[in-house]
This record gives C-alpha cells, structure tokens and sequence, in this order.
C-alpha cells in the first residue's frame, strides 16, 4: 500500500518516539520543548534563535545546559536543523518534524470539538507479529493507540470510528505489518453491550480521573504578563497532550453520565483562547533579541 503522497515518509520508530511524547506529555525538558515547537514553532515561518529556546525553557524552570542538550539531541532526532550566524546558532523545524507536529496538533485541537454522531459499528483488527518482529509490538501499540484504538486482547484491536480504518492502514503499513493483518467493520450482536465492550478496552475510570487531575491543574490559573501566559499555555498543552492516547473521543453512547472530558475540553479551549495572543507575541519578542 503506497503512502498517500500529502504525508511524508518518516521512520516508524521516530514517528511513534514523537507520538509517544506527543502523547505522554510528561514534564521533561524534551516534552516541553517538543510542546513549544508545536504550539509557537510551527505557527511562524521564521527560524528560531538558540537564545530563544533557551529563555523560554528557562521561564519553564529547565536550565540552560538541558535546554542546549535537548536541542542537540533534537537535531539527532531529526526535529530540528541548524545553521550558523556568526557566532550564533539559529534552528529550523525539518520537514519530518513538521509533518509530525500537524499531525499532533491536528489531533490534540480537534480532541473533544465536535459530537459526531455514531452508527454502532466497530473496526477491528487483527495483527498476528511474527517473534522476529518483536520490536514492531511497542510501535504498534503507540501508533494505534494514538489513532484512538485499543487492544481487547492479544493481537486484537479496535475503534468504533470506522472513518479511522485509513490511518489504521497507513501504520500497518509503515510497520510492515499489511500482510500479518486483517481488518473488519461491523456491530456487535444484540446480545453484546457496546458500553461493556467500551469498558473492558479502556480504562475509563483512570482516563476521567486524568481529567479531573487537569481541570483541578489548571481552573484556577490568573497569569498576568506575557511571559506568564507563555509559561501556563506551554505547561496546559503539554499536559493536554496525553490524552489523545489515553481517550479516543469514544461516542457519548459508549460513556459513563457526566464524562468529565467534555468539562475538561471546553476548559482547555477557553484557555488555550484567553492566553494564545499574549504568549505569542512574547515568544516572537525573544526570538527578535
């Protein structure tokens, strides 16, 4: 199966290494600064200078020489290119990172925007790995999991967005994995519950419970200045983050009364709203220095 030729080929190990912290969101210096790359980054045409990074990493508590080392390693990675000027340092976002980033900020901003209705039907997958293909188990497991399926069991997977199959085949293909792989769409028996099915592949008490955790996080956050908002924008995203993987926006059939993720996205959007101008225009005006 070819690649459709609007996504540029990127190796399946780093697509889902950047997925993985897409997802993850944890408060490292890398999470963070892949969040600033997606959240300002990307947004201008412009490279950024290596003072920049390192100011806006310092206004989120990482120091200078992890912010200088996680830029390099960055550039290892294939995120980041950099060219000299002088005696400074500035980066562009490679093709691969910025493929990479939309395609996380795609997912991360539509999360949770819009009640689609649901037919009943479930696309599940079959995926028998061979021993040799081992490392392709953990590859597997993000990409599908950040293209909201979940394992029922081993080898099996599933999604009640059928509209999904396409991405589902785009990684199967990366991986290699088409001709170990079957996929099928269709409804439970009446004697099944959808919801007990939901239930039993996600584990929706530790999904609402991160959702409680964000909105106790971040409700009452008031920054001030600029760079304030900058810092909790930066903070807010990076945390958000993670629950594309944990959440595959499942149909409100399928959840619990009074699911707190749409509490939690309509409180994420308002922020993001609120603070985005300000912490714009100070990334902009440290990467003018």
């Amino acid at each position: 199966m070819a690649l459709p030729s609007s996504r540029s080929w990127i190796d399946p190990r780093q697509r889902a290494d950047v997925q993985r912290d897409h997802a993850l969101g944890a408060p490292s210096a890398r999470s963070m600064l892949l969040t600033i790359l997606g959240e300002f980054a990307l947004e201008q045409k412009n490279p950024t200078w290596t003072a920049a990074f390192v100011k806006a990493l310092g206004a989120l508590d990482i120091d200078e020489k992890t912010a200088r080392q996680t830029l390099g390693r960055s550039s290892n990675r294939g995120l980041l290119k950099s060219e000299k000027v002088g005696r400074r340092t500035r980066w562009y976002l490679t093709d691969r990172a910025q493929v990479l980033l939309n395609e996380g900020s795609q997912r991360i901003y539509s999360f949770h925007t819009e009640n689609h209705q649901w037919d009943g039907n479930w696309i599940v997958i079959f995926v028998a790995i061979p021993e040799s293909r081992r490392d392709a188990r953990y590859n597997l497991r993000v990409k599908l999991g950040w293209a909201g399926f979940a394992p029922l069991s081993a080898g099996t997977w599933i999604c009640p967005w059928t509209e999904r199959e396409h991405e589902a085949r785009i990684v199967l293909s990366e991986l290699g994995l088409n001709t170990v792989s079957h996929t099928f769409i269709g409804k439970l028996s009446k004697s099944e519950s959808a919801s007990e099915l939901a239930q039993e592949a996600w584990d929706l008490p530790s999904v609402e419970a991160v959702y409680e955790e964000f909105q106790t996080a971040h409700r009452n956050s008031d920054p001030k200045t600029p760079e304030e908002k900058f810092v909790a924008l930066t903070r807010m995203v990076n945390q958000w983050r993670r629950l594309p993987l944990m959440d595959p926006d499942l149909p409100q059939a399928l959840l619990p009364k009074n699911w707190s993720g749409d509490r939690a996205a309509k409180l994420f959007h308002q922020l993001r709203d609120l603070w985005k101008l300000e912490a714009a225009q100070w990334w902009n005006q440290i990467n003018e220095l």
